[in-house]
């Protein structure tokens, strides 16, 4: 488990990767200034969505082969730039990768069959190799700043997909270039696969899917190893208030409390993001999105305070 994260403060908000803006310098700053954890955004109306700021092109109308040549983000240089200027006090950005299962998918159904399958996990497996590599040169540049990079792989299909629980090593190449690394999903959880993958980061929708029972021991193994959970607890496209956000952050972190598992140490291993990216939204909406999610982090952490005052009076009496 990648110690760099015991530097985040309890309930950090961060983004999941898109945002809506159209110039690269206005998204950085947004990026760096609207979250605690500052990421490098996905620009969807100069990079794409989340398939061809990887591929660079309708996969259907192309190939793909290991050296095909990539371009960085349209956000990268400006995030860097202003990254270096001014870094965060626990120096961690998040960088959000398309997953390998994801493009396999895309590439697959451009072509004409089903997208599912040994066939997805087969392409998968190159898919992310080639991954790595351009991650790792991202990684490396922020490393050149001072900063050490969060890594995020983006599968929002993966239950979907056919990717059984034993075909964990599928993302080693990415895991091995990764500081920290971390799972994004927005779609249903396949909690057996995500089990076995000894995650840095879980993030996942709680705002649609909510708490799972088979989520459970999932997350209670993740928190015992010290790992963090992202919880996806405001919908970026619904009429939600700070209260709604931070009362399902509240009712997760109390969920997933155990015995010989306090509630503040669920707390400190805890982020709080929107349920999934902006980048179709307006920038207005985004700024609305961060400054709600702030509010709820710090109630939510006030409401975390009070619960393990109250509990720890009550077993004081007892």
């Amino acid at each position: 488990m990648s110690a760099i994260l015991d530097r985040l403060l309890a309930l950090a908000t961060t983004g999941v990767g898109s945002l809506p803006f159209a110039r690269p310098a206005e998204a950085a700053r947004h990026a760096l200034g609207g979250y605690a954890v500052p990421f490098c955004p996905q620009l969807p109306r100069l990079d794409g969505d989340m398939v061809s700021e990887w591929l660079g092109t309708d996969p259907g109308r192309c190939g793909w082969t290991t050296d095909r040549d990539r371009e960085r983000p349209a956000a990268w240089d400006a995030f860097v730039e202003q990254l270096a200027a001014k870094p965060p006090d626990h120096g961690i950005a998040k960088l959000q990768v398309t997953g390998p299962v994801t493009l396999a998918i895309a590439l697959e159904r451009g072509a004409g069959r089903v997208g599912a399958g040994a066939s997805v996990v087969s392409l998968a497996r190159d898919v992310c190799v080639w991954l790595a590599a351009n991650a790792a040169g991202q990684v490396r540049r922020l490393a050149e700043v001072g900063i050490d990079a969060l890594v995020v792989v983006d599968e929002p299909g993966l239950a979907h997909a056919g990717v059984s629980a034993v075909e964990t090593e599928l993302w080693d190449p990415l895991r091995s270039v990764s500081p920290a690394w971390g799972l994004h999903v927005c779609g249903r959880v396949p909690w057996g696969l995500v089990g076995g993958l000894e995650l840095d980061v879980l993030s996942f929708d709680v705002s649609v899917h909510g708490l799972a029972p088979e989520s459970r021991p999932v997350l209670e193994a993740l928190l015992r190893r010290g790992g963090r959970i992202a919880w996806g607890v405001l919908d970026p496209v619904g009429p939600e208030q700070a209260g709604d956000a931070s009362g399902r952050g509240t009712a997760c972190v109390s969920a997933t409390v155990r015995d010989g598992l306090p509630l503040e140490r669920v707390a400190q291993l805890s982020l709080l993001t929107p349920s999934c990216g902006t980048g179709r939204l307006s920038p207005a909406r985004e700024r609305l999105v961060a400054a709600t999610l702030d509010s709820a982090a710090q109630s939510t952490r006030d409401a975390v305070a009070a619960m393990a005052a109250k509990w720890g009076s009550d077993h004081k009496s007892a």
